[in-house]
């Protein structure tokens, strides 16, 4: 049997990357019931065995701060075991435990493990020639891990199968922005019963203002939506404005005033050789273990670099982005993962002169910061790539 130790630690992909490298038959996990729960133990062995399905789980606990109960435990674990190949994982352990899994390692041939992020490897530190294998994360693995799970995100192969029309309507609209604000709130009061009929035909007369002037939106906007075929039919007259959307997912993307934003973001990832896993709108319930399915928080774009998750919010509003934004990016981050992770924050307001005290604070919290100079940009998705992969330079 192959028997791989493991300290919990805080750091979800700490305690996974080398399980899914190492792929042991049996997981033992010692953890420090002072900071930590059988239950966050349980969630991490879960999200292992998706890809390990003999994978079995034992359980220790231990006192983090006392180097001779550690040594102690670790030791007896190891020769009641000793007809077995073990390993011991060193990623994310403290010191104690480093020092005392080095003491154990030398009573037999015990590997030692270290996962080096950066590079996308595990060393076996007294035994460098040896290889082990390294798993390619989604962030689902990540959530999952934490004791969550993704309860719906955007359709990537609807995403992927009309991305001409969504780039390219998107790229109009951030150049129009007042108009498209203007449409975006004329189509959701217009339509407002669409949703429940299931109707996809729009239709609306076109009222006179108290100077007796239409209250029409820009119909060079609705023109451009026509040629990209987002809407089909457009009828425009003196007094009414008619058209069908294509399907369900334009209705809801032309009544939702933000998601362009997230769509030129959203390709921008998806453009680059680097990154992979790259989703929209993922809805996460923090708590996978109750009956009943609750959005926790919804993160507008998301991707792997590496094994590093990217999580990414985007505000559309010309308004200058304020505090509750910073915090929310960090703490929804935070939890996803508590250790390795890359913040990154698209605004289409000018935050960096409007703002300045707020930018600084983003950019104290490690929040990349993306503002309206950098979205308008032609190279903004080669802005994107180069600002994340500065941040944590993975080595492939």
């Amino acid at each position: 049997m192959r028997i791989l130790i493991e300290f919990y630690h805080k750091n979800i992909l700490d305690n996974m990357v080398a399980v899914l490298g190492a792929q042991p038959d049996i997981v033992m996990f010692y953890f420090d019931p002072v900071y930590f729960t059988h239950t966050a133990v349980y969630n991490t062995y879960l999200a292992c065995r998706r890809y390990i399905p003999r994978l079995k789980l034992e359980l220790g606990t231990c006192d983090s701060t006392d180097f001779w109960a550690l040594e102690d435990k670790l030791s007896r674990y190891i020769r009641e075991n000793a007809k077995d190949e073990i390993f011991i994982d060193l990623t994310g352990s403290n010191d104690l435990a480093a020092v005392a899994s080095y003491s154990c390692s030398r009573e037999g041939k015990i590997d030692l493990l270290y996962s080096d992020i950066r590079r996308s490897r595990i060393l076996c530190i007294n035994h460098p020639e040896k290889r082990y294998g390294y798993h390619c994360f989604e962030i689902s693995d990540i959530i999952e891990g934490a004791g969550g799970k993704i309860l719906s995100c955007a359709n990537g192969d609807y995403l992927d199968k009309n991305r001409e029309a969504l780039e390219s309507g998107a790229q109009y609209i951030l150049e129009n922005i007042s108009s498209w604000s203007y449409l975006c709130s004329w189509l959701q009061k217009n339509g407002a019963g669409m949703r429940d009929k299931h109707s996809l035909h729009f239709q609306a007369a076109l009222t006179q203002n108290a100077r007796h002037k239409k209250n029409s939106p820009d119909t060079r906007l609705l023109h451009f939506l026509a040629r990209t075929r987002l809407i089909q039919h457009l009828s425009i007259t003196k007094n009414e404005i008619s058209f069908d959307y294509r399907d369900r997912e334009s209705l809801n993307y032309l009544t939702t005033y933000g998601v362009w934003l997230e769509f030129v973001t959203y390709y921008a990832l998806k453009s680059s050789q680097k990154f992979h896993d790259v989703k929209n709108s993922l809805k996460v319930d923090w708590n996978r273990n109750d009956t009943q399915d609750i959005i926790g928080n919804e993160v507008d774009v998301t991707a792997m670099y590496g094994c590093i998750p990217v999580i990414i919010s985007c505000k559309m509003s010309e308004n200058a982005t304020d505090a509750d934004a910073v915090n929310e990016l960090y703490a929804v981050s935070h939890r996803i993962s508590r250790g390795h992770v890359i913040r990154v924050l698209v605004t289409f307001s000018d935050i960096k002169q409007r703002r300045h005290g707020i930018y600084l604070k983003a950019r104290e919290m490690g929040i990349i910061v993306m503002d309206e100079a950098d979205v308008r940009h032609p190279e903004f998705a080669a802005r994107l790539e180069r600002a994340i992969c500065q941040k944590q330079n993975i080595i492939r």
